[in-house]
Parts: C-alpha cells; sequence; structure tokens
C-alpha cells in the first residue's frame, strides 16, 4: 500500500460509496449487496460483516495490491488514518503460514516505509475462515518523516493457497492509536466466509 495512492484515496473517498447504499450514478454497478441476514456479499464470493458507516469502500481492479477494503480517515493531524483490506494474493510464495509471515514482511509497506523498522509485536494462532490461521501485530516508526503505523495481518488458506486480512493505522509519531479501528477489523475477517470456490481451487479439481 502506497502513501501517494493512500492520499488520492482520501480526496476521491470522501465522496465514496457507504456500504448501506449511498447514493451513486445510474451506470455504477457496485460489487456487493446485503443480505437480509444484514451481511455483504461481496461479488456473489465473500460473505462478512459491514463496517460502520464512517468506512468508505475501496478496491483494486486491476494491477493492485489487494482486492477490496475499507478506509477511514481518523481525526488529527496527518497522516491519521486507517485501512484494511482483503488479499487474496499477499507478498511471498510460501504455503506455511511462518514462512509466508516472513516474505510478506519483507515486501510490506515498502514503498511508504523505506526508513521504517518493523518490529513484530505479538503473534498467535488463530481460527479463520474454518480454519487455523496466523494473526501477527507488528509496528514501525519513522524518525525522519516522523510517523508510525501499527498493523495487525492475519495469514488464512483458501484451499492450498495463503491469502490475508490486514489493517494499517498510520499516526504522527506521538499520535494515539485508536483501538475501536482494529476492533472493526475484527469482526470482518472473524465473520469472513468464502461462498465459492476460488479460481485456483477450480483449476486444480479433476476434470
Amino acid at each position: 500500500m502506497k502513501k501517494n495512492w493512500f492520499l488520492i484515496l482520501m480526496v476521491g473517498l470522501a465522496l465514496g460509496l457507504w456500504l448501506s447504499g449511498c447514493a451513486t450514478t445510474e451506470t455504477t454497478k457496485k460489487p456487493y449487496r446485503m443480505s437480509p441476514q444484514g451481511t455483504v456479499i461481496w461479488d456473489d464470493e465473500f460473505e462478512f460483516k459491514p463496517p460502520p458507516y464512517e468506512w468508505k469502500v475501496i478496491q483494486v481492479e486491476v494491477g493492485g495490491e489487494f482486492g477490496f477494503g475499507f478506509m477511514r480517515v481518523d481525526r488529527g493531524p496527518f497522516p491519521s488514518q486507517s485501512m484494511f483490506v482483503y488479499d487474496e494474493e499477499p507478498f511471498g510464495c510460501s504455503t506455511q503460514f511462518e514462512n509466508r509471515e516472513t516474505e510478506f514482511f519483507k515486501r510490506y509497506l515498502w514503498a511508504t516505509a523505506m526508513s521504517m523498522d518493523m518490529r513484530i509485536l505479538e503473534r498467535q494462532k488463530v481460527q479463520v475462515v474454518g480454519g487455523e490461521g496466523l494473526a501477527v501485530v507488528a509496528e514501525g516508526k519513522d524518525p525522519v518523516k516522523k510517523e508510525k503505523v501499527k498493523s495487525k495481518v492475519v495469514f488464512a488458506k483458501r484451499g492450498n493457497r495463503v491469502v490475508a486480512f490486514y489493517i494499517t493505522q498510520w499516526r504522527p509519531l506521538d499520535g494515539t492509536y485508536d483501538p475501536s479501528a482494529f476492533e472493526v477489523f475484527d469482526k470482518f475477517w472473524g465473520s469472513f466466509k468464502f461462498l465459492k470456490k476460488s479460481f485456483y481451487q477450480t483449476l486444480l479439481e479433476d476434470p
């Protein structure tokens, strides 16, 4: 996730979609719908609990680092913002969580944090999308830019492939993190369901 990309998003998302149905142009096709149970059905492939209204939908259709997620501009000076996403192809290639964690953090936030050293604060096994996963909490500080970031990454399996959910929360060095964003994120990945097999799972099926 690149910060200059974030800045563009912050402007555009001021008029972005709100999950409960803010007005859009008639030609805009939303990739999601609400179920009778109040959950979000995304592209008929994923189901999850929606975040509060202040979280704006973001998605990358081609050439992005993730598929879709939600962003909130937080109170306070730049760069106060929080963002969480679901990523079908997180950095790395290992199918083992511990190895994938190492691969992932070698490239995670690389464009925004060249002078930032990410430090692992917590690591624990979790249950996610019906199986075992790995949750990693990390923090980085940049004394040059006077910024810091706290992140939580949850690695999971979809078939034999590793997928990931992650949140980043940026603050000035003397800023305070907002735990409520991480609570919303935990409800997101904790309620997440796959409604059908992935493209890669379909490829592996017998003809």
